[in-house]
């Protein structure tokens, strides 16, 4: 990955992960210093797919990566994997350098909830420990919970939940909802050397499907379980439709459409499993490579920084108000501000 890695060593990333409602898409308007990204309630997620944002900390230019949690209501834990996947096999090829990863859980959670841990779990997993040192565990809400209280949850969650990754070298640090702290926790990670995750060298290095990563193994593991569970329940029902008599018309109608609302999540979860079957790295580099013959001129035209930018963002959404920072920043190094949009035209 050397290559990859001299072409766009002035340009770094860095991955927003959490829970929904965790503050993610908060944090990062703090860190814009202007809300950029919509932000949700306590337990709604606004984030519906992943989104690029360009941050400047000091001389540092810095592009933000904002993810749905995996209890999202909306999406699948298999799309939202496919999707965080492509972009980190996007950001690893292009040669982007990958400061690090931000896990922020909410304080004033009493509990680590089922689907909390679940998605920590496929976080660790996509990080893998060689990477952890380039982890921070960031909790928020402070302002919400009693200082004792949260100091004692604090207290459980670097015993408990957070241990191994802290013993194999994260840190963990508090967001108190200003841009000043927010600046503070990303310059733990900027001032760091780049970081290669676990899912990257998977899907990149070792070219393997989705599906056969830790991450996405520990997906359809899951996916799994629960597609044995609907097949149980379609059997049950089936069985009840066998048993009922004609003249239960009313019961045999209602046990119908219980029938077909198994079907379809069966199907569903059909679908999920075979999204994971994919071998995400080889079908990035591709995307990538016809991109570039494409705009065969772009790179004649601006240097590698750009050209990373327009790439990247073929595989994640760009909120309104992007495109001011990110023109500001070419304009700032000398570049035509007319040619500007060209970078999005992917």
């Amino acid at each position: 990955m050397a290559s990859r890695q001299h072409e766009n060593e002035g340009l770094s990333m860095m991955v927003i992960m959490g829970t929904t409602g965790a503050g993610k898409s908060y944090f990062i308007n703090q860190l814009a210093g202007r809300k950029l990204v919509e932000e949700g309630d306590r337990l709604a997620s606004c984030t519906q797919a992943c989104q690029l944002i360009p941050v400047q900390i000091g001389h540092s230019k810095v592009l933000l990566v904002d993810t749905p949690g995996f209890d999202d209501t909306k999406r699948t834990d298999a799309e939202i994997l496919d999707e965080i996947a492509r972009i980190l096999a996007a950001q690893y090829q292009l040669g982007v350098q990958l400061k690090g990863v931000i896990y922020i859980h909410r304080i004033i959670d009493v509990r680590y909830s089922g689907s909390a841990a679940k998605t920590f779990e496929v976080f660790k997993k996509i990080c893998g420990d060689d990477a952890l040192k380039n982890v921070l565990l960031v909790t928020s809400r402070w302002a919400d919970v009693d200082p004792v209280l949260g100091a004692d949850r604090e207290r459980q969650l670097k015993e408990e939940m957070w241990s191994y990754m802290i013993e194999r070298g994260s840190n963990m640090s508090r967001f108190h909802g200003d841009r000043d702290s927010a600046v503070s926790l990303i310059s733990q990670l900027l001032c760091k050397d780049p970081v290669v995750l676990e899912l990257q060298s998977e899907l990149v290095d070792r070219g393997k499907r989705l599906d056969q990563t830790a991450a996405g193994g520990y997906v359809s593991d899951n996916i799994a379980e629960l597609k044995k569970k609907y097949e149980e329940d379609l059997g049950s029902l089936q069985r009840m439709k066998e048993e009922l008599r004609e003249s239960d018309r009313a019961m045999k109608r209602r046990n119908q459409k219980d029938l077909d609302n198994e079907m379809a999540k069966l199907k569903r979860l059909q679908e999920e499993q075979a999204s994971l079957q994919r071998p995400v790295g080889t079908e990035v580099r591709e995307e990538i490579n016809n991109a570039r013959q494409q705009k065969s001129g772009l790179g004649k035209v601006f240097p590698f920084l750009p050209a990373a930018i327009s790439l990247l963002a073929m595989f994640m959404g760009i909120p309104p108000g992007v495109t001011e920072l990110v023109t500001s920043w070419f304009t700032d190094a000398g570049v035509d501000a007319g040619s500007i949009g060209d970078l999005f035209a992917f």
